[in-house]
């Protein structure tokens, strides 16, 4: 929803397939950067973490883990962008059946 919002200017009207591409790419590369997280604090924290609290702790798991988490994330956001789509098409049927109540059937 942040990265819909916040590229909602960059949306071009009309193309549906091209703004769900940008959302869904926008997505999976803050997935991805999060993944290069998860491995950069395997790699400096448990040794840090052992030290302090003597506590075992592990940040990322195998590559199934970084792969289904990859796919969960694009699978969200193509979600999120279908469903968006739906209301946007319901909100916009539910005004004109608004403005017809009001102002009466066009002719």
């Amino acid at each position: 929803m942040l990265i819909a919002s916040y590229l909602k200017d960059h949306m071009v009207s009309g193309k549906t397939f091209k703004n769900m591409l940008v959302v869904t790419g926008a997505t999976a590369l803050i997935g991805v950067f999060w993944e290069f997280t998860e491995y950069t604090a395997n790699q400096t924290l448990p040794g840090w973490i052992y030290e302090q609290f003597q506590i075992k702790t592990y940040f990322i798991g195998d590559l199934k883990d970084t792969l289904s988490d990859l796919f969960l994330d694009i699978a969200g956001a193509a979600c999120f962008y279908g469903l968006h789509l739906l209301n946007r098409r319901n909100s916009h049927e539910s005004k004109a059946v608004f403005e017809n109540k009001i102002n009466g059937p066009t002719k």
